[in-house]
C-alpha cells in the first residue's frame, strides 16, 4: 500500500528507536474514500485539514481520490528474508483454504453416502461458508482494534481446533457442527491476510501479489480434490483432515514471529477493550439473517416441506426481519461491523454486489462438478475432483497472475472485468448440455475459461477496492468485500444444492409416477445417491436421467447470476496506477516518522472524530 502522509521537507529514515509522538497538523488527515486513482492523480497527496464534521465513526466518500490517506508499504522496512517469510506464513493460509475448498465437494457424495445422509452433504460446504461469512466483518473490527497478528492466530486456532473435530467426527451431524467451527477461522485466514499483504507492497504491486496469491491458492486447489480422493479411496476420509494441520500450525507460528508492526497501529492494547468496542448486536442479527435465510430454503429442498410450511416461512420471515434490524443497528452504533457509508458511491456497491453474485454463481456451479462425475459418469472419488482441482488450480492462478501483470503494467481494468465475466456464462451453458458420452478434454475446455475468468475479476475487484480507500478504513472494507464473497459463496452452494434436490425431487416423481414403491425409492436416492446403482437397468436410466436434468438446471441458474454480475460489472469505475507517478512522489518524500520510517502516528490521530485508545 502506498503512503500518503506528506510534508514539504524530504524523507529522511531514522533510526528505530526514535519515535516521536508529536506531528505537523497538516499530517491529521481527514480520512476519506474516494473514486479509483487515475493517470492524472498522483498516489502521494497533501491531505486536507479536518473539518469540525469529522464526526463519522467511519471514513466517507468523496468525488476524488486526492483526499485518501495511504500508509507506507511495510516491505520496505524489513529485510527481503523476512518478507518472504512473512508471505510464505500468510500464503500457508490461503493454501490450505483452497485445499479443503476443492476436497470438501469432492468427499461430500462419499461422506453423505458413508453416513446415509446425502441429503445433508451440501452441508459440509454451506455451513462452513455460512461461518465464514458471520465472522468476517468482526475480523476486520479484530484487525484495526486488536491488530493484524492477533486477528490471524485467533482465525488460525479456529480453522484448526475446527478441523480436527471433523476428523474425530462420527456422525453427520456433529460433522457439520466441526465444519461450521472450522468456518469460525476460515473466514479470517482469507482477509486477513488480504490485508496484511496490502499492508506490506505499494498499490501498483498489489494485483501481481494477488497473482502470486492466487497461484498459491490454486496449487491447494489443484491438490485438494485429488489428495482428498486418494486419501479417502485408501484410508478413509478421516484423513483428508488430519493433514491440512500442519499448515495451519505453520501459518499461525510465522504470523506470531515475524509478522511486523502494521503502519495503522491497533485502536487496542487490551483483548478486553477490543472485544467490548465490537458490534455484536449488529453481528448477532446478521447471523441470524443469513442463517435463516438458508434453513428456510433448505427445509423446502432438503426435506421437501412446502412454502406454506410454518418452518419455511417462519425462517424466511425471520430473515427479513433480522436484515432489517441488522441495517438499523448499522446506523446507530460507533464502529458497525458493516460501514453502511461504504455503499454511498455506486463504485464500491458495484464491487462489492459483483462479489456476491460471481460468487453465487460460481460456487452453485463448482460445487455440482463433483456430483456429476460421481453420479453421472461413475467415477471414483479420486477421478471425480481431478477436474475439479486442475481446472480450478491452472485458472486461479493463470488468470490472477494476467490480470496483475496488465493492471502492473499500468492499464485500466475498465473492461477486463466485464471481458472476464464471459466466460463463465458460456462455460455454465456448455455444462447444462454435458453427457456422458463427451470426451474428458471436453469438461476441461468447459471448466478452466470458467475459472480463468473468475480468477480475473476477483483481482480486478480486489485493487479496484484497494484504490478506492484510504488505509484507516481498508480493514472494514476489505472485511466487507470478503463478506460480499463468501456470502454469495454460502448462498451459491446451499441455493444451488437445494435448487438440485428440488429439481430432482420434481424429476423422479414424474419419472418413478405409477410405479411400485416409487415413493421408496425416491426417499433412497434422495438420501444415498449410491442407491442409483441398486436400481433395475430400467429404472436407474430414469433415475439418472432426472439426475442429469436436476444438474443442467443448476447450471443454467449459474449462467443467468454470472449475467447479472456482468451487468453490474460496469459501474466499476475505470482507473490505472502508474509506477513512474508513484515512485516520482515517493522520492519527493513523506513526513513524519515511526519505527522503521513510516508515517507517524497513524493510530494516535484523530481521523473522522475517532481517537486511539
Amino acid at each position: 500500500m502506498s503512503a500518503i502522509i506528506i510534508t514539504t521537507t524530504p524523507y529522511t529514515r531514522p533510526h528505530s528507536h526514535s519515535r516521536t509522538r508529536s506531528r505537523p497538523p497538516h499530517s491529521r488527515a481527514h480520512s476519506q474514500i474516494g473514486t479509483p486513482v487515475n493517470e492524472q492523480t498522483p498516489l502521494l497527496l497533501r491531505p486536507p485539514s479536518p473539518t469540525p464534521s469529522c464526526t463519522s465513526s467511519v471514513s466517507t466518500y468523496s468525488s476524488s481520490s486526492e483526499n485518501l490517506l495511504r500508509s507506507p508499504p511495510l516491505k520496505d522496512s524489513i529485510s527481503l528474508a523476512r518478507f518472504c517469510i512473512v508471505c510464505a506464513g500468510i500464503w500457508s493460509a490461503n493454501f490450505v483454504f483452497a485445499f479443503q475448498s476443492t476436497a470438501i465437494p469432492t468427499l461430500a457424495p462419499e461422506i453423505g453416502s458413508w453416513f446415509e445422509h446425502a441429503e445433508l452433504a451440501a452441508y459440509l460446504g454451506s455451513g462452513f461458508t455460512l461461518a465464514s461469512t458471520a465472522v468476517i466483518p468482526l475480523y476486520g473490527v479484530f484487525m484495526e482494534t486488536l491488530g493484524r497478528t492477533f486477528a490471524m492466530v485467533t482465525a488460525c486456532a479456529f480453522f484448526g481446533i475446527g478441523t480436527i473435530l471433523c476428523a474425530m467426527s462420527n456422525h453427520m451431524y456433529t460433522l457439520i457442527g466441526a465444519r461450521i467451527f472450522a468456518g469460525l477461522g476460515g473466514g479470517g485466514l482469507l482477509t486477513v491476510s488480504s490485508v496484511i499483504v496490502t499492508d506490506l507492497v505499494p498499490l501498483r504491486d498489489r494485483g501481481f501479489y494477488q497473482g502470486l496469491m492466487m497461484t498459491i491458492f490454486g496449487s491447494g486447489s489443484m491438490l485438494g480434490g485429488p489428495l482428498a480422493g486418494w486419501l479417502t479411496d485408501k484410508y478413509g476420509w478421516h484423513w483428508s483432515f488430519w493433514v491440512q494441520l500442519p499448515i495451519i500450525v505453520f501459518c499461525a507460528v510465522i504470523v506470531s514471529i515475524f509478522l511486523p508492526t502494521p503502519p495503522i497501529p491497533p485502536t487496542h492494547q487490551s483483548l478486553l477493550s477490543g472485544l467490548a468496542s465490537l458490534d455484536w448486536l449488529g453481528s448477532f442479527f446478521l447471523i441470524t439473517s443469513v442463517t435463516t435465510l438458508l434453513l428456510g430454503f433448505s427445509f423446502h429442498t432438503s426435506y421437501l416441506e412446502p412454502w406454506s410450511a410454518p418452518i419455511v416461512w417462519g425462517m424466511l420471515l425471520t430473515s427479513v426481519i433480522s436484515t432489517g434490524l441488522f441495517i438499523y443497528t448499522e446506523t446507530q452504533v460507533k464502529r458497525p461491523v458493516v460501514p453502511l457509508e461504504l455503499f454511498k458511491s455506486s463504485h464500491i456497491a458495484a464491487i462489492n454486489t459483483c462479489g456476491f453474485f460471481l460468487s453465487v454463481g460460481n460456487q452453485a456451479f463448482m460445487y455440482q462438478i463433483p456430483v456429476y462425475f460421481a453420479v453421472i459418469v461413475n467415477t471414483s472419488t479420486a477421478q471425480a475432483g481431478l477436474i475439479m482441482s486442475l481446472c480450478g488450480g491452472l485458472g486461479l492462478a493463470t488468470g490472477s497472475m494476467v490480470a496483475g501483470q496488465y493492471i502492473r503494467s499500468g492499464h485500466s481494468w475498465k473492461y477486463l472485468g466485464p471481458i472476464a465475466l464471459f466466460p463463465p456464462i458460456v462455460g455454465s451453458i456448455v455444462a447444462a448440455q454435458w453427457d456422458p458420452t463427451w470426451t474428458w478434454w471436453s469438461y476441461y475446455a468447459t471448466v478452466l475459461p470458467c475459472v480463468l475468468g473468475y480468477s480475473t475479476f476477483l483481482c480486478v475487484q480486489l485493487v479496484a477496492l484497494i484504490s478506492s480507500v484510504d488505509s484507516k478504513i481498508m480493514p472494514k472494507a476489505t472485511a466487507l468485500m470478503y463478506t460480499s464473497r463468501s456470502l454469495g459463496a454460502t448462498l451459491g452452494v446451499s441455493i444451488g444444492g437445494s435448487v438440485q434436490l428440488g429439481a430432482l425431487a420434481g424429476d423422479l416423481k414424474k419419472q418413478f409416477k405409477g410405479i411400485d414403491n416409487g415413493n421408496e425409492i425416491i426417499s433412497a436416492i434422495l438420501h444415498s445417491k449410491s442407491a442409483i446403482r441398486l436400481l433395475p437397468p430400467s429404472l436407474r436410466e430414469l433415475a439418472l436421467a432426472s439426475y442429469s436434468h436436476s444438474l443442467s438446471v443448476v447450471w443454467i441458474f449459474s449462467a443467468i447470476i454470472a449475467t447479472i454480475t456482468f451487468i453490474n460489472s460496469f459501474w466499476i469505475e475505470s482507473s490505472e496506477v502508474h509506477k513512474d507517478e508513484e515512485d516520482d512522489q515517493l522520492r519527493k518524500g513523506v513526513g513524519g516518522v515511526v519505527e522503521g520510517g513510516f508515517g507517524e502516528g497513524l493510530g494516535e490521530s484523530t481521523i473522522e472524530g475517532e481517537t486511539r485508545e
